[in-house]
């Protein structure tokens, strides 16, 4: 199991409190249920960057507490029945507040950059370096194909119909005890709605926004172009902010609306600093948290999610297409309450609910722990990977700096000044190596050429050639 906790290595509390705070926030809020297996002592310890140590007294107190059950040998369970415990999370049907905790505030089409109609009929890349793109053949057929299986032979012949508008109702579930365990959200089921993917997400939520008289979405520049379109064909103005080391500048902001990467900033790399982060969300417009990248984290913490910190005024929005296939069509809209409504009526109108079929598929991939088994083995070979390509690119490359390396399945390789980045892109074209330049993700040109080089499709057979094309066309 993958397990969400924010460690401040600059607070006075010890970093085994911390984690024991996490854990019981994770099993009160839902997202550990009784009986789920936590993960042993060492993953999780490899997984925070802290000592086994650590982990081993937080299971420790924890179990002492009634929360865990602890055996020799074994990974800890979480109670059947914890002793002691008002469990306060409860159950999402029955719950006059919508399922949330006590205390808890009431309140993009992500396309693996597929081609534009202007390349149809362009030749086949030799070696695809863009940035938003998964492997594809990492995909889990075997366990997609006996998870879909199981979800036609249970599906009881109600559930083949359209449906409640927000989707399917045990993937909502499923999914928001996920949200809850691995990203540390405020999430229950009943404020879900599942898309067709990031980009149809993004569209109902501005839509939304438009019919309560939202005008201007602010946007990161530079940032994923597919975005301003998809803002744009909900009737709103796209503003730009610009993006520096910290993140987006959030007293630049002048709009109703503002889309942020906090993250992990597409396609910088920049995380956004806990002081921006207080100071966006004491802004008082909606902010619609793009999770982009969450998942593959490699040589730091995970980042928390600003959807925790003020789910009265934060949509999330997250998609299956990174960490599993575009093709799948699956995303979601975590939203407050007055939002997730109207986002559900605007899905209604346009297309009658979503695929049930493949959402009880992937609801049992998550119960079943598959999602996070996809994800420890992904996360092991994207990581080699991306060292792979850090170190032929220091070695070939001298006069070029790297950042946003820490997670992600990209990183941007900074240009010399005065590098001609059109040209440099057109030059890879030409040996067929395809990949964009930063400008291509900017609404206000600037002179700081760089690549934004993606290496989710990259095996590590090829990053020598990768390379050598990269240094050739410089």
């Amino acid at each position: 199991m993958e397990l969400f906790a924010a460690l401040d290595r600059a607070s006075p509390e010890p970093l085994r409190a911390q984690l024991e705070t996490a854990i019981r926030a994770a099993i009160a809020g839902g997202g550990a249920p009784p009986g789920t297996r936590l993960p042993a002592s060492r993953v999780l310890a490899e997984a925070l960057h802290v000592s086994r140590g650590v982990v081993s007294e937080a299971y420790a107190q924890l179990a002492a507490e009634g929360w865990i059950e602890v055996r020799h040998g074994a990974a800890p369970v979480v109670r059947t029945e914890p002793a002691n415990i008002k469990r306060d999370s409860p159950s999402l049907g029955n719950d006059p507040g919508g399922g949330r905790p006590p205390g808890t505030p009431t309140g993009v089409f992500l396309k693996g950059d597929s081609p534009s109609l202007g390349n149809v009929g362009a030749p086949a890349a030799r070696v695809d370096l863009r940035a938003t793109a998964p492997d594809l053949s990492a995909f889990p057929r075997r366990a997609w194909a006996a998870a879909l299986r199981r979800a036609l032979a249970d599906m009881p012949d109600a559930a083949l119909d359209y449906g409640d508008p927000r989707g399917d109702d045990e993937l909502r579930a499923e999914l928001a005890a996920y949200l809850v365990r691995v990203r540390g959200a405020a999430a229950n089921a009943e404020d879900l709605v599942i898309t067709s993917g990031y980009t149809q997400g993004l569209w109902l939520a501005c839509r939304a926004l438009a019919h309560r008289g939202a005008t201007r979405v602010a946007v990161e520049d530079p940032s994923l172009d597919d975005a301003w379109g998809t803002i744009r064909s909900a009737g709103l103005d796209v503003v730009p902010v610009p993006v520096d080391e910290h993140g987006i500048d959030p007293s630049r902001l002048d709009a109703d609306a503002v889309l942020v990467t906090p993250a992990h900033q597409f396609p910088t790399g920049a995380v956004l600093s806990p002081e921006r982060r207080r100071a966006l969300l004491a802004w008082g417009g909606i902010v619609l948290e793009d999770d982009y990248d969450s998942e593959y984290r490699y040589d730091r913490a995970p980042v928390g999610t600003l959807q925790r910190l003020a789910p009265d005024r934060v949509v999330y929005l997250g998609t299956a297409s990174k960490t599993l296939a575009p093709a799948l069509r699956l995303g979601w809209v975590l939203a407050p309450p007055e939002l997730t409504h109207a986002i559900a009526t605007e899905r209604w109108a346009v297309d009658s609910g979503g695929p049930a079929i493949n959402a009880r598929a992937y609801a049992r991939l998550l119960a079943t722990g598959e999602v996070d088994r996809h994800l420890r083995r992904t996360r092991r070979e994207y990581r080699e990977r991306r060292d792979a390509l850090v170190a032929a690119l220091t070695e070939r490359l001298p006069g070029c700096r790297i950042d946003g390396v820490a997670a992600g399945l990209h990183l941007l390789l900074r240009l010399p000044a005065g590098t001609d980045e059109d040209a440099v892109v057109r030059r890879l074209a030409e040996r067929r190596v395809r990949v964009n330049g930063l400008n291509a993700y900017r609404l206000t040109a600037r002179d700081e050429p760089a690549l934004v080089i993606g290496y989710g499709r990259l095996p590590q057979a090829a990053v020598p050639g990768a390379v050598a094309a990269l240094a050739h066309a410089l």
